[in-house]
C-alpha cells in the first residue's frame, strides 16, 4: 500500500482516489503532447514561408492566367471600339472557309448592295443594304393567293424595305425576286412601268415554300387552333461576314450572357444573332480560361494543404482547446472544458464553450466572444482553417473563491482564519495607493487616444488589482459616415491603448498586465472585416458564421470581392465531393462539361480541392472539361435556333434565353438558401442540445 504522501502523487486526475482513471489520464497527457507537438510544427513550417509568390506550378499558372486576361480584354476593348482595323471582315471571312465556321463561307457585303429576306410573323420581309443615297425603287415580284404573278413597288432614297403578308402569298412553292432600279435619271417614271423605265442596279430571286399549319407549330394545339401561314426560305444566301468591330462588341455582349446567365445563355443569345460559332466558342473559353487560371490558383494558395499539414479531427480539437486555454487569463474567465462541446462538420466547425466569469472580469458575454472568436481565427487563418467557425458562449454561475469571506445569519464568518492575520497593514495600504494612481493615470492615456483617433467615450472602465489594470471601453467615432469610412476595427484600438499604457504606466506596472476590451457602439465595416467572411443566419436561422482571415491579395479577392461565390462554389463542391472521389480525374471532366447548372470549370476546380486532387490533374481536367463545354455549346447553338425556327418556335427564342438566364438565377439563390440552411439548421440543433439553460 502507498504511503498517504505516495497516493496523493498517484492521484494523477485529482479526483481524490487512485484508480484506473488516472492511468487514463497519462495516456490522455501523451495524446496531448502528441497533438501539441504535430501542431506546433505545422504551425512553424506554415509561419516560416508567407511568401506569396513561391515559383511553384500553381504561380506560374497564375501569372499566364493574369497575362491572357489583360490580353482578352485588350482584344475585346480594342476590337469593339474599331480603332484597330474596325471595318476589316478579314478574319471572320477567313475562317468562315475553315471548318471552324459550321455555317459556310460568308461574303464580304461591305460597299456591295445586298438584300436581307427573313420571316417575321408569319409575313415576309424584304430589306436593302448599302444602297447609294439616289433615288431609288425596290420591286418585289411574287405569286399571289389566287395564283397570278404580282408585284409590289416601293420608292425612296438609299435603303429600303417592303413586307407582304403571309396570307396574301400563294400555298405552294415558287421564286421570289427582288430588283432595286436607279430612278435618278427619270424620277417621274411611273410605278407600272419602273422596271422599263429605268436602270437595274441589283437582282435577287430566292426560292419560297408556304403552307399553312395548325397555330403554335411546334406547340401545336397548345396555344391556338388557328391556322397560320408557314413560311420556308429555301435559298437564303451565304450570311454576311462581320466586321471586327461587330465581333468586339459581341464579345462584350456575349461575355455579360455568360456572366448573367452561363454558359447557356450567351451561347443562345449569340446563336439567334447569327455570330459565327468559333468566335462564341472563342469568347466562352476565353473566360473559362482566366477564371480557371487566376482564380483556381488563388484558391488553391487558400486552400490546399499539403499532406502533413492537413490537420486531423483530433488536431483541430486540440488546436481549439489549447486556443481557449491560452485565452482564458486575457478574458478573465474559467473555461470549463469538461462541458466544452465541438461539432466538426464538413461546411463548419461549431464549439460550445461555457465559462465562469473570475473575479476581476469587466468583459461581458459580447467580449468575451469577440476575444475568443479573435484567438481562434486567428490560428485558423495560420493553419489554413477554412471552414466557418460558429462559437457559442455562455456564463456559469460563478462559485464562490477559496479566500471569499462571507457573513452567515448568525454572524458567524466563513473563509475568515484569524491565525493568518498580519499585524503590519503597511503593505496593503500601499498597494491600494498604486493602484489608485493606476486608475488616475490610465484615464488621461485613454483621453489621449480618443481624442487622436476622434472617439466618443461612451462608457469606459478602469480598474486594477495587484495582477492586472483592466480597461473597458465603450467607443463611437464622430466623423461623419463613419460605418464607411472609420478605417480602424476594434482588434487596432485595444491594441494601441495597451501599448499607450504600458508605455506611460511602465514605472508603476511592474508586473501587472494590461487587459484591454474595446468595444465600437457603431459597428463599422473595418470592425466587420475582422474575419475574412461573415455570414449571418437571417430570419429563419439564428447564428453567425466566420471564416479566418486571409491577407493579402488572395484574402481581398476571395474573401471580400469574391466572397458570395466563394461559398456558393465552396457548397456545391461539397455537395459533389462524393461522385469525384469515386470517378476522380474523368469523373471531374465530365462534371465540368455537362450542360448543367453550377457545373464550371470553378466549381470543377474547388471539387479537385475538396477532393485533394493534385493541382495538375485538376487544371488539366477542368481546361479539358471547360473546352469541350464551350465547342459544344458553340456548334449546336444555332442547331437549336434552326429547329425551333422550323417548327415555328422562333417566337419563344428570347423567351427562352430569360427562361434560362432566370434559371441560372433561381439555381444560384437556391444553392445560397440551402447552403445557409444547411450551415445553421444544425448548428442550432447543436447548441440547443449542449446549453445549460
Amino acid at each position: 500500500m502507498p504511503s498517504r504522501g505516495e497516493h496523493h502523487s498517484l492521484d494523477l486526475n485529482k479526483d481524490g482516489k487512485v484508480d484506473a482513471g488516472d492511468i487514463s489520464h497519462i495516456f490522455s497527457e501523451a495524446e496531448r503532447a502528441k497533438l501539441d507537438r504535430e501542431l506546433d510544427s505545422i504551425r512553424e513550417r506554415r509561419l516560416g514561408d508567407t511568401r506569396f509568390f513561391r515559383w511553384a506550378v500553381e504561380d506560374y499558372v497564375l501569372l499566364f492566367g493574369v497575362a491572357f486576361g489583360g490580353f482578352f480584354l485588350l482584344l475585346i476593348a480594342t476590337a469593339s471600339t474599331g480603332l484597330l482595323s474596325g471595318d476589316s471582315v478579314t478574319i471572320d471571312q477567313t475562317l468562315s472557309k475553315t471548318p471552324l465556321d459550321n455555317g459556310g463561307e460568308c461574303i464580304d457585303k461591305q460597299g456591295q448592295i445586298w438584300l436581307s429576306i427573313y420571316e417575321d410573323h408569319h409575313d415576309l420581309k424584304v430589306k436593302s443594304y448599302n444602297v447609294p443615297e439616289i433615288n431609288t425603287a425596290m420591286v418585289v415580284s411574287y405569286t399571289n393567293i389566287d395564283g397570278n404573278l404580282t408585284e409590289i413597288f416601293q420608292r425612296g432614297t438609299g435603303n429600303l424595305a417592303i413586307e407582304i403578308e403571309g396570307e396574301d402569298l400563294f400555298v405552294g412553292d415558287q421564286t421570289l425576286t427582288v430588283s432595286l432600279h436607279n430612278l435618278s435619271s427619270d424620277p417621274s417614271v411611273d410605278d407600272s412601268n419602273i422596271t422599263l423605265g429605268s436602270s437595274e442596279i441589283f437582282s435577287q430571286s430566292s426560292s419560297v415554300g408556304v403552307e399553312r399549319r395548325a397555330g403554335g407549330g411546334l406547340f401545336s394545339g397548345l396555344f391556338s387552333d388557328e391556322e397560320v401561314i408557314d413560311i420556308d426560305l429555301r435559298e437564303t444566301g451565304p450570311r454576311a461576314c462581320l466586321t471586327f468591330k461587330d465581333l468586339g462588341e459581341w464579345g462584350w455582349l456575349l461575355m455579360a450572357a455568360e456572366w448573367a446567365g452561363g454558359r447557356e445563355t450567351a451561347m443562345l443569345t449569340g446563336g439567334s444573332g447569327g455570330v459565327p460559332a468559333w468566335w462564341m466558342a472563342f469568347v466562352s473559353l476565353g473566360m473559362s480560361i482566366v477564371f480557371l487560371c487566376i482564380q483556381y490558383p488563388l484558391m488553391h494558395k487558400m486552400y490546399h494543404r499539403e499532406g502533413e499539414e492537413a490537420l486531423n479531427k483530433e488536431q483541430v480539437k486540440r488546436l481549439i482547446t489549447r486556443v481557449l486555454e491560452n485565452s482564458q487569463e486575457e478574458v478573465s474567465v474559467k473555461i470549463d472544458f469538461e462541458l466544452l462541446r465541438m461539432q466538426e462538420r464538413a461546411i463548419s466547425i461549431d464549439v460550445f464553450v461555457p465559462y465562469a466569469p473570475q473575479s476581476r472580469s469587466i468583459m461581458t458575454v459580447t467580449d468575451v466572444r469577440s476575444t475568443l472568436l479573435r484567438n481562434l481565427l486567428s490560428e485558423f487563418s495560420i493553419f489554413g482553417e477554412m471552414r466557418p467557425l460558429q462559437l457559442r458562449v455562455q456564463s456559469m454561475t460563478a462559485s464562490l473563491s477559496e479566500e471569499t469571506i462571507m457573513l452567515d445569519n448568525d454572524l458567524t464568518m466563513h473563509g475568515f482564519d484569524p491565525s493568518v492575520v498580519d499585524d503590519d497593514y503597511r503593505p496593503f495600504f500601499e498597494s491600494i495607493s498604486i493602484i489608485g494612481t493606476i486608475e488616475d493615470l490610465a484615464r488621461p492615456v485613454i483621453q489621449e487616444l480618443l481624442n487622436q483617433y476622434d472617439l466618443e467615450d461612451e462608457g469606459t472602465l478602469v480598474s486594477a488589482d495587484e495582477k492586472a489594470i483592466y480597461v473597458r471601453m465603450i467607443y463611437r467615432p464622430k466623423m461623419r459616415f463613419g460605418y464607411f469610412l472609420f478605417p480602424r476595427n476594434f482588434l487596432e484600438i485595444e491594441e494601441s491603448l495597451s501599448d499607450r499604457l504600458r508605455d506611460g504606466l511602465s514605472n508603476l506596472l511592474g508586473d501587472r498586465k494590461v487587459i484591454v476590451s474595446a468595444r465600437n457602439l457603431k459597428r463599422t465595416l473595418a470592425d466587420q472585416a475582422v474575419a475574412g467572411r461573415v455570414e449571418q443566419g437571417g430570419s429563419d436561422f439564428a447564428g453567425e458564421a466566420l471564416v479566418a482571415k486571409q491577407h493579402g491579395i488572395t484574402g481581398t479577392l476571395l474573401q471580400t470581392v469574391g466572397g458570395d461565390i466563394l461559398s456558393s462554389v465552396e457548397y456545391v463542391a461539397q455537395r459533389n465531393r462524393n461522385r469525384i472521389d469515386k470517378y476522380g480525374f474523368w469523373g471531374l471532366i465530365v462534371f465540368v462539361w455537362i450542360p448543367f447548372m453550377a457545373s464550371g470549370v470553378l466549381v470543377g476546380a474547388m471539387l479537385g480541392l475538396v477532393a485533394r486532387m493534385k493541382f495538375e490533374r485538376v487544371l488539366l481536367a477542368c481546361t479539358v472539361g471547360g473546352t469541350a463545354a464551350s465547342i459544344t455549346w458553340a456548334y449546336t447553338a444555332r442547331g437549336i435556333i434552326e429547329f425551333m425556327e422550323r417548327y415555328q418556335a422562333e417566337v419563344l427564342i428570347p423567351f427562352l434565353i430569360g427562361l434560362v438566364f432566370l434559371f441560372t438565377f433561381f439555381h444560384l439563390r437556391r444553392n445560397k438558401r440551402l447552403r445557409r440552411e444547411e450551415l445553421f439548421r444544425e448548428s442550432m440543433l447543436f447548441f440547443s442540445r449542449v446549453s445549460l439553460d
